[in-house]
């Protein structure tokens, strides 16, 4: 698993207002194989337009490389670590360009400085 691959995962069981059941999520980190089988990771949402100017939502339009069906958001706001058990198929991947702006705006979250984000 590499940063930037989407794979379906199962995110159930949640709580609150955690986004749940099987749904897309895009890898962060690859994890750490040798010492922990988790991946950091956000998860992918249908497309709202409430969502249009806010900079915790990520735009994805579907093409054959990302694989997604639909107009979708990346929810940066719901970053969270999973466990590898979580996971069971590779649905394809996002470009560098779209890694740096989910970046971006998990900086914003953080309040970590988005230029040192590269």
């Amino acid at each position: 698993m590499n940063p930037g691959e989407i794979y379906w995962v199962s995110l159930d069981p949640t709580l609150g207002n955690e986004i749940k059941k099987k749904r897309p999520v895009i890898i962060l980190n690859g994890g750490h194989g040798k010492y922990l089988r988790l991946s950091i990771v956000v998860p992918i949402t249908g497309w709202s337009p409430d969502w249009e100017n806010n900079p915790f939502f990520v735009i994805l339009e579907p093409n054959p490389i990302n694989g997604l069906s639909k107009k979708s958001a990346v929810d940066c706001f719901q970053i969270r670590a999973i466990s590898h058990e979580r996971f069971f198929e590779k649905m394809g991947k996002i470009s560098k360009d779209e890694l740096d702006f989910i970046k971006k705006s998990i900086s914003l979250i953080l309040d970590i400085d988005p230029e040192h984000c590269e």
